[in-house]
């Protein structure tokens, strides 16, 4: 069975993903959970109802059922007086909730299972924020799957459109190995030719991500379920729902890292997940850059808390899973402190060769074209060279900019409906999410400005100007484009 979730998506693009599932091989059943509940939100249940007519049905949630979690487990520690382990009230907790969910089912009769009984199900909720309709979906899904003797469940979100074997190939995978908890399909743009944005990001797909996942995924499992390309053993959800949905980081809710720590609480448990890489499924990717760079701020800082806070994942796993670990978080710092050193001194604190770069560029090129089943973006030859910088110029403040913020719960992004899209924020607000990128884009005009003054062989005066004149202009130059015009 395939669950959906979203909050306030673009109805053409919605409909066009809840369309992706009519031929999805052996998907039996669709549940698409909404998160929010007032007037511009059932828009989206209008959309649900057009795409499937028949054999559908529209549940309401008055509330949340992971708030309904959380006050379940407080009330059992204080009955109990604290004598049982948590794992008792976890396991008390999700049981409870998995009972609201089959008496709201059996409250809408919905013959579930039977011929002619529903098979497309929506539900919607106060909004509260995407794990917050991803439990209650899950919840639900368990209970459904149960009822329907199903095994796998994929989850996805409301702008992802699969491919007809996208579901199936990648629960083969888990099938095929009793440890296999989860796992997950590799990604495509579907909107590459929207703008430049997207097709530059269409070229980080095809070369930066898929190498990055492939190398943590030789070690034999994964440390990041794709949110939208995700499938589960559902025997294995019980168990991480919970401790997912509460997760605390020095006394701190998390709330914006869902994908990475159910793939953590998975590998806690024993568990394996899988990368898919020869199956496929198109995603959106943002088409203007300053939602490309908060969506990679928001993605960085949930690497950084996974990274640090379950050390002993790395204990549990190959030696190689640690290195692309350390890999993903020491080289942008180093890489930083690279580019602020030689801005301040002149000198290089580490070896550096630009025929390095073109065997890099060369074999990520080669890689990808005998091993990635996308064949890559149009002309994607042409457009190799920018994705990369594209990708790793703003990699380094990025990374460390996410890590000084990185209890920061906002998404950074407005949703696709017409009406978050009309709240466009203040200049104020833009500057405080995408001020960093605009110094960033000063120290490195500036060190740029410095390598070729110095190539030139200018003497220390004109090598200052070059650096400050190397400094201001990018930086105007994107201050305007991302605070005051975008």
């Amino acid at each position: 069975m395939a669950a959906i979730v979203g909050y306030r998506e673009d109805p053409e693009l919605f409909a066009r993903a809840l369309d992706s599932y009519k031929t999805a091989a052996e998907c039996r059943f669709v549940l698409v959970g909404v998160d929010g509940d007032e007037t511009p939100d059932m828009e989206m249940v209008r959309v649900f109802q057009e795409v499937f007519p028949e054999q559908s049905a529209v549940i309401q949630i008055d509330e949340p059922l992971g708030e309904v979690a959380m006050k379940t487990f407080e009330k059992l520690s204080k009955v109990d007086g604290n004598a049982q382990a948590p794992k008792v009230y976890m396991e008390a907790t999700i049981a409870h909730c998995c009972q609201l969910a089959r008496e709201i089912l059996a409250e809408h009769n919905l013959d579930l299972g039977e011929a002619g009984g529903v098979t497309r199900l929506c539900l919607f909720q106060p909004h509260l924020h995407k794990k917050g309709i991803m439990f209650s979906a899950f919840i639900f899904s368990i209970v459904i799957s149960e009822m329907l003797g199903i095994e796998y469940l994929w989850s996805s979100d409301s702008d992802t459109i699969i491919m007809t074997d996208s579901l199936r190939s990648t629960i083969e995978t888990i099938a095929g190995d009793p440890h296999v908890g989860g796992g997950s399909s590799g990604l495509i743009i579907h909107n590459e030719n929207d703008t430049v944005t997207t097709k530059l990001g269409s070229v980080v797909y095809w070369s930066e991500l898929y190498m990055t996942r492939s190398t943590s995924t030789a070690s034999g499992t994964s440390d990041c379920q794709s949110g939208p390309s995700t499938a589960f053993r559902i025997t294995a959800l019980p168990a991480v729902l919970y401790p997912w949905y509460t997760q605390t980081v020095l006394g701190h809710r998390m709330i914006v890292n869902e994908d990475r720590h159910l793939t953590t609480n998975l590998l806690m448990r024993g568990w394996t997940v899988t990368y898919v890489s020869d199956t496929l499924t198109a995603t959106d990717t943002p088409t203007t850059l300053s939602r490309w760079i908060m969506q990679q701020v928001r993605w960085s800082r949930a690497g950084h808390i996974e990274s640090f806070q379950q050390p002993q994942i790395y204990v549990l796993n190959n030696p190689l899973f640690f290195w692309a670990a350390i890999k993903r978080e020491a080289g942008p710092l180093l890489g930083f402190g690279y580019i602020l050193y030689y801005l301040i001194t002149g000198r290089c604190f580490a070896y550096f060769n630009w025929y390095d770069v073109g065997i890099r560029v060369v074999y990520t090129l080669l890689y990808n074209f005998f091993r990635n089943p996308d064949r890559g973006p149009t002309n994607y030859w042409l457009w190799i060279g920018p994705g990369l910088l594209f990708y790793n110029i703003p990699l380094p403040m990025i990374h460390l900019w996410s890590l000084v913020t990185v209890f920061q719960d906002g998404w950074g992004t407005s949703m696709r409906s017409t009406s978050e899209l009309s709240k466009r924020g203040q200049a104020w607000k833009r500057w405080n999410d995408l001020g960093f990128f605009v110094v960033w884009m000063g120290i490195v005009g500036g060190t740029l400005a410095r390598m070729f003054a110095n190539m030139a062989g200018w003497d220390e005066t004109s090598v200052h100007q070059a650096i400050v004149l190397g400094m201001i202009v990018p930086s105007a130059v994107s201050f305007y484009g991302l605070v005051i015009r975008e």
